[in-house]
């Protein structure tokens, strides 16, 4: 029986080291307009005062390639993509507190 496979690929981060809008730009294959906007729209937010000076955190790498996976498939504007990435930033920070405290609940019935 033949087996489907997929091949994935992508770049590998470094959490602790910040990247340029260059590099941003690269990764996420978008031009540098669209992530002023982003920035603007606070869906991102770099390190720096002036485009040419930004640095960005694999947090923001990440942001960003949620926020372009969210417009492509949704077609969310970029205010509804700040929302959006709040609220899921939100439910994700929730689902970690409930996780430690059935974590403690358990500890508490041992």
């Amino acid at each position: 029986m033949a087996r489907d496979t997929e091949t994935v690929t992508g770049e590998l981060l470094d959490e602790s080291a910040p990247i340029g809008l260059k590099q941003l730009c690269e990764i996420c294959g978008i031009h540098a307009d669209y992530v002023v906007e982003m920035v603007e729209a606070g869906i991102i937010q770099p390190q720096g005062d002036k485009p040419t000076m930004w640095l960005f955190s694999a947090v923001s790498v990440m942001r960003s390639s949620k926020a372009l996976r969210l417009r492509r498939d949704l077609d969310i504007n970029l205010s509804g993509l700040a929302v959006t990435l709040d609220l899921l930033d939100r439910v994700d920070a929730l689902q970690d507190e409930l996780k430690s405290l059935r974590q403690q609940i358990e500890k508490l019935q041992a």
